[in-house]
């Protein structure tokens, strides 16, 4: 299934009057015609790839493109294509991907800022993604006080950051709970030991 490639639609048509036609050698109204042509994912617009444009003689209704058209006819047509701007929406799919890559940004950057709010005023219940050496694990948070953190290690370490939530299981928490300071927590998420902070 081809699902990329270029398309074409008319953007401007404009009347140009008092020239003689090669064809019928009236002198008459031309239509000048200017399509945009666009290349496009899935059909929907990413940019213009350029423009093309046709003259109508509107008595004998000849029809030339400016490759063929006589030295009048070609400067209105000149005139008209350098007045003539893409629209806006052949821009669509760049515009789209831009705001997502924005929108992703944010969300990250708000994450982040989360995340160093979370160490800050560490809650019973959050969760730290925790790397203490070459695989990864859990942290839950049992308790609170004024100078420490007690938590909790999860029974088991995974290869992949993306596997945590596999482990993320109310029994696969049985050891003791042992505390950590409040500048050691800061520390361990400082030196990306602590990689994350998960929050209910």
């Amino acid at each position: 299934m081809i699902f990329f490639g270029s398309r074409g639609t008319n953007i401007h048509n404009e009347q140009v009057s008092g020239i003689k036609c090669s064809h019928c050698e009236q002198t008459t109204t031309h239509t000048i015609s200017i399509y945009g042509k666009y290349f496009h994912v899935w059909w929907i617009p990413l940019f213009p790839i350029g423009k093309k444009g046709f003259s109508e003689c509107n008595h004998c209704k000849k029809t030339l493109e400016s490759k063929e058209m006589d030295e009048p006819i070609k400067l209105a047509y000149q005139k008209a294509n350098a007045n003539t701007k893409s629209p806006i929406w052949y821009w669509s799919g760049l515009i789209i991907i831009g705001l997502i890559i924005g929108l992703i940004s944010f969300l990250g950057n708000q994450h982040d800022k989360d995340a160093i709010s979370h160490i800050n005023t560490p809650q019973k219940g959050d969760t730290y993604k925790y790397k203490p050496n070459e695989r990864y694990s859990l942290l839950k948070v049992a308790s609170v006080n004024n100078d420490s953190i007690f938590v909790v290690d999860n029974d088991y370490e995974v290869d992949k950051k993306s596997d945590l939530p596999d482990i993320d299981k109310p029994e696969n928490y049985t050891l003791a709970p042992y505390g950590i300071s409040r500048s050691d927590l800061k520390k361990l998420f400082e030196t990306k030991k602590i990689l994350d902070v998960d929050r209910n």
